[in-house]
């Protein structure tokens, strides 16, 4: 596997978050952030990636076809992540393809953002977010991760709400993502976020034990 970790000289601690599609993670990570803890979600980033980075748009239209692209008067201002997403997760060498090409612009983005981060709010740590943090080897980096996980009936409720999706267009995804068993057990603290989960209680002890492990 491709190792997009960042470099072993980072300027500060790394707090892993992650958790797959419909998990919630996104709220927990709120929750870290009312603790004045800076969080920085890979999704977003990409997002940004997909919308700003002239390079990688090109690139998705050669690798996967026109439709891919968004158009405006015939100029590709953009990637229909809709469509791309229909491609890659129905096809695990596409997604591979995929990944080997935004990972290291995504790792260049937190570096940058990680350094900023430190510089200017001293945190005791940082949190950075991320559904594939195990798969891009991004876990290397991190001196704690936090896995959260949901019921499966929970999960596939949210992901369908969210994103738009259908049933199937959900657990498709969820198959291109490790178990929620593989991240509890690969992780240093493990959070169920179902609906009548204490998440709130639940992140303070996450944070008072990273906090305690620092001495």
């Amino acid at each position: 596997m491709s190792n997009f970790s960042t470099s072993s000289s980072a300027p500060g601690p790394i707090v892993g978050l992650t958790g797959g599609i419909g998990s919630g993670k996104s709220t927990i990570a709120n929750v870290f952030r009312s603790l004045e803890i800076p969080v920085w979600d890979a999704d977003t980033a990409g997002r940004s990636l997909y919308l700003e980075d002239n390079g990688l748009q090109k690139w998705v239209i050669d690798r996967f076809g026109p439709a891919c692209g968004l158009w405006h008067e015939g100029r590709l201002v953009g990637v229909n992540r809709a469509e791309l997403a229909e491609i890659v997760f129905n096809d695990n060498n596409a997604l591979l393809a995929l990944n080997k090409y935004v990972h290291p612009l995504v790792r260049q983005r937190f570096l940058e953002w990680h350094k900023s981060a430190i510089k200017f709010h001293r945190p005791d740590y940082v949190v950075r977010e991320s559904a594939i943090l195990f798969e891009s080897n991004v876990h290397l980096d991190c001196s704690h991760i936090v896995a959260v996980c949901a019921d499966k009936s929970v999960r596939l409720k949210r992901a369908i709400a969210r994103d738009g999706i259908t049933e199937s267009q959900a657990l498709a995804r969820m198959d291109q993502q490790i178990t929620d068993e593989e991240r509890s057990r690969r992780a240093t603290h493990s959070l169920l976020n179902n609906p009548k989960s204490n998440v709130l209680s639940d992140v303070l002890k996450v944070h008072a034990s990273i906090i305690a492990s620092f001495g």
